[in-house]
């Protein structure tokens, strides 16, 4: 049984889209409209970049150019980053980070089917929490045990992606470990 999360069950289904000849003026304008961070940039149906409010702030803004003036292929993030829909979450998570990204456009098949954001893995996190704390229980009534991740979510203060260690059966980071034993 396949007990992980798929991208296809947290990614965003309508992704919108621009061509590369269009405005950053107009992207912008759409991005507002929708209230979105990043817009993708497609080319006779296929994906061939991204546009994020940092493209906008780093190359237009940051060099006082008119957004009217500039194209959204000037400014665009060519070396686009993709998932499938059958990728699992973790893995989702584990390119996000390692490329410092937070959304990442899914392809299946050549096509854009959706886009995954930090937002949306984000958001599922804590039924999978849920989830990983019945498991937790069930493995300790049949005597298995509990060993503390090496990365995690405190269970205190909710940081996420921190060294996690395991005190009195929960999950904690360092400075809440510390408060910990301060406390007893």
């Amino acid at each position: 049984m396949d007990t992980e999360v798929k991208v296809r069950e947290a990614m965003t289904l309508k992704v919108e889209t621009v061509t590369p000849e269009v405005s950053v003026l107009d992207a912008a304008k759409q991005m507002v409209k929708k209230k979105i961070g990043c817009i993708v940039v497609v080319e006779d149906g296929k994906p061939v970049g991204i546009v994020t409010e940092w493209d906008f702030c780093k190359s237009v803004v940051a060099k006082d150019k008119k957004p009217s003036q500039v194209k959204v292929k000037e400014i665009m993030t060519t070396s686009l980053r993709t998932v499938s829909p059958e990728m699992n979450l973790t893995e989702a998570s584990k390119v996000m980070a390692k490329y410092n990204i937070r959304r990442l456009p899914v392809i299946e098949k050549g096509s854009l089917v959706g886009i995954i954001t930090n937002k949306d893995i984000m958001a599922i996190s804590p039924e999978q929490i849920a989830i990983l704390k019945e498991l937790s229980t069930m493995k300790e009534a049949v005597g298995i045990g509990k060993e503390a991740p090496e990365r995690g979510t405190c269970e205190v203060c909710g940081e996420y992606g921190v060294k996690v260690y395991d005190v009195d059966g929960v999950y904690v980071c360092e400075s809440c470990r510390e408060d910990r034993m301060v406390e007893e």
